[in-house]
Parts: C-alpha cells; structure tokens; sequence
C-alpha cells in the first residue's frame, strides 16, 4: 500500500487534506514538525509528501535532502495560498512535484494525487 504524508503544523490543514483524500487508498500518516516529517521520510518508505510549509525549502535549506535521502521519491506536492511567482519558481526548482494553490477543489487534489500514483507504481 502507499504511503501518503501529511504535513503542516496546523492541525486544521492536516485534517482537512486527510478529509479531502478520503477515498483515496493508501496509508496516510500525519506530521506536525518538520522534524517528524524527516524521520518518517528518513525510517520508512513514502511516496507522497503532501504539505503548507513553503519555508522548509527556501533560502538554502536541506529539506529536500532530508526528505529524499537521495533519491526521487518521495513525490512533493506543496499547497499554499497565492504566492508569487519567483516563490513557486523557486519551489520547483528546488525540486518540488507540484505547487498547488489553495483553496483547492477536491476533485482536483484527488486526481492529482491519484495520477501521482499511476506515474510512479
């Protein structure tokens, strides 16, 4: 089964993704820190990292290193409302999958997610 993580440090965002995702069918786990994030990335294997925290990859970061160990899983789709656009470009440069921006339709981020998984099996 896959494995879906689901970070922010705001517990509404986490459960509202997970509510969102609901009849998706795979292992979700949800991470408050971005030190639980990094230990679940770095202990076990993932395939999509679902997460608000734009800052964990801007000036210099090693987020992705610590996420990725590597290689190119997990997957790393960045929600987050309007931002500009040297930001997203700078996410994507950084290496993330995906930047979708808030607020999002459901079916949206199901198919997103869904089409992640078709794409990397």
């Amino acid at each position: 089964m896959r494995k879906v993580v689901i970070h922010s440090p705001r517990a509404e965002f986490r459960a509202l993704i997970r509510g969102l995702l609901l009849n998706v069918h795979a292992f979700f786990v949800t991470s408050a820190t971005r030190e639980e994030l990094f230990r679940i990335c770095q202990t076990s294997k993932c395939d999509l990292v679902l997460t608000d925290d734009v800052r964990m990859f801007m000036n210099g970061s090693d987020a992705m290193a610590q996420i990725r160990q590597g290689g190119i899983m997990p997957q790393i789709f960045v929600l987050s409302h309007d931002l500009s656009e040297d930001t997203v470009t700078a996410l994507l440069e950084e290496g993330v999958n995906q930047f979708i921006t808030m607020p999002v339709a459901p079916e949206r981020l199901r198919c997103k997610v869904s089409t992640q998984y078709r794409e990397f099996v």
